[in-house]
């Protein structure tokens, strides 16, 4: 396994699903940036952005302010050493089944900032490929789920 890996359901770069911000930071240091955003008057979510190393580690609220998402925008990273932000998408759908990632959900979410942009969702791996010009811009996932409600924690 590659240090630069990208592990399904469980984390990067030693940083697992589940952690507490505190935790995130005494790995890789305070990050470059915090966002804070509001989903709702009950709920909170906290980015922390690593420009450096192209990561992005969110914390909600409504997940105890564990680690919910982790969002790569790094080609250094990468799932099973094939997927990373500059595959084009025709060598990413050539070679899907090769990696049984489970039948892919395609979603076409250009706007006019962002007329290219589709989203490519994998709900059983809860991976999101977001691509812009047809290749890789962004790898989005996060931890396994037992259902569509509970998340598995790894310990």
């Amino acid at each position: 396994m590659n240090k630069n890996d990208i592990i399904l359901g469980k984390g990067i770069l030693g940083i697992q699903f589940g952690m507490q911000r505190a935790e995130v930071e005494k790995i890789l240091g305070n990050a470059d940036d915090v966002g804070e955003y509001s989903l709702s008057p009950d709920e909170v979510s906290v980015t922390l952005l690593y420009i450096d190393k192209g990561l992005s580690f969110t914390f909600e609220s409504i997940d105890q302010n564990r680690l919910s998402y982790i969002s790569v925008l790094n080609e250094q990273y990468s799932i099973f050493q094939f997927i990373k932000v500059g595959l084009s998408k025709k060598m990413l759908l050539a070679e899907l089944e090769l990696f049984q990632l489970g039948k892919p959900e395609f979603e076409d979410v250009a706007s006019e900032e962002f007329p290219t942009h589709e989203l490519i969702f994998f709900p059983n791996e809860n991976l999101h490929l977001w691509l812009d010009n047809n290749q890789i811009s962004e790898i989005q996932f996060g931890p396994f789920f037992d259902d569509f409600k509970t998340i598995v924690w790894e310990d």
